[in-house]
């Protein structure tokens, strides 16, 4: 082939020399050989000389920093190359990708591996055989966590039914199972490396999703400690979230809830023991053509042409129960709770300012939040007025 003239490289020689590397491949420590033709430039003393080699473990074609090559100086170009011993070189491409290892300390070495395995078959194009090692990998999480069913689609039933995986998660990994299936399989349709390379990127979202964020998440609520009603630890509602994120103390009522009755905030207040007008209720408006939260004790009616003149508008209804659900997932016209609408403008009637603590609801059925009222007003922003009639 001649020789190839490169930039600040004098000449290019036939070599097939061994080096020692931290494969980011198939991210083990192995045995990297050049191979045969021009491919290593020797450079002037000043510069550090380089040289392309391939990983002897998965297939890897890596570009290597080879420190001082003095050591090959007087070897033959043309020589047998297993004369040489390996020595070390550093691996400048291609970029280490994360090391799963460290990043995920929690995902099982079994499990890793056939991850290592989907990858390196993958760069080999043996892209059905990657499919098939993704398909173990699911077996593989599903043993992990104490499920046994067979076919695979059961155990990922279960694996959903007790909340590992949920949504698109759940999906995916179905995808994925069935995919494996079809690699496993002679068919008419051929596994193109785009289905390879998705699977694996799925592939490592459900383990970081199953073996690092599941665990930190559990890890951050036990740093916190769970929030507890009476005894009992409860899951936070939006409204919940922000009073914690905005500091403010409150406390947190559990009652009891029948989903076939309906009850009134004059009923909750007796079952609770508080005064009547302590409980708030919120009533979503729409003043000219926007919608407005107005709270004011339940006991109270809500004064309409006053809200408007608050709310700094003229025309004024009562939003129906499905524009209300429409304002986010947090709330529901039922159990519309202040504080989980914090962008919606809100006007809280004049009398709630003088009461000792205020209920409102949490945004979920069965819990109220006791708080105090000018935590209520700053939180949510609101403005106060006449907006009742007494």
């Amino acid at each position: 082939m001649g020789n190839l003239v490169i930039p600040y490289c004098p000449f290019v020689r036939r070599w097939a020399a061994k080096f020692i590397i931290d494969c980011p491949g198939c991210a083990n420590r192995s045995l990297a050989r050049e191979p045969d033709g021009p491919h290593r430039a020797f450079l002037p003393p000043e510069l550090e000389p380089f040289a392309t080699a391939v990983c002897q473990m998965c297939g890897q074609v890596l570009f290597l920093a080879i420190g001082d090559a003095t050591g090959d100086a007087g070897a033959d170009p043309d020589g047998d190359p297993d004369a040489l011993p390996p020595r070390e070189a550093r691996v400048l491409w291609p970029p280490g990708e994360r090391p799963r290892g460290p990043a995920v300390p929690a995902v099982p070495p079994a499990l890793a591996r056939e991850l290592a395995e989907a990858e390196a078959c993958v760069r080999v194009g043996a892209y059905a055989m990657a499919l098939v090692n993704v398909r173990r990998l699911l077996e593989g999480v599903c043993a992990d966590h104490g499920i046994g069913e067979r076919p695979l689609y059961r155990a990922l039933r279960v694996l959903r039914g007790r909340g590992l995986v949920e949504g698109r998660l759940a999906a995916w990994a179905e995808e994925l199972r069935e995919v494996g299936n079809e690699a496993a399989h002679i068919s008419g349709r051929p596994v193109e490396r785009e289905d390879a390379e998705d699977a694996i990127v799925l592939a490592e979202a459900l383990l970081d999703h199953l073996y690092l964020v599941n665990r930190r998440y559990a890890a951050f609520r036990a740093r916190r400690g769970p929030l507890a009603v009476r005894g009992a630890p409860i899951r936070e509602t939006p409204a919940m979230k922000l009073l914690r994120k905005c500091r403010v103390p409150f406390t947190a009522h559990q009652h009891k809830h029948d989903p076939g009755r309906a009850k009134s905030r004059r009923r909750l207040a007796a079952e609770l023991g508080v005064p009547v007008p302590r409980v708030l209720k919120a009533v979503i408006a729409n003043v000219d053509g926007r919608p407005v939260a107005a709270v004011a004790p339940a006991v109270l009616d809500i004064d309409l042409p006053a809200l408007a003149r608050a709310a700094g508008g003229r025309a004024i209804r009562l939003a129906a129960p499905a524009e209300v659900s429409r304002l986010g997932w947090a709330t529901a016209s039922e159990v519309v709770s202040p504080l989980a609408l914090p962008y919606l403008p809100s006007v809280v009637d004049e009398a709630v300012g003088g009461l000792p603590s205020v209920y409102v609801s949490s945004g979920r059925h069965g819990l109220e939040l006791e708080l105090d009222p000018a935590d209520l007003i700053r939180v949510t922003g609101a403005t106060t007025g006449p907006i009742t009639v007494r």
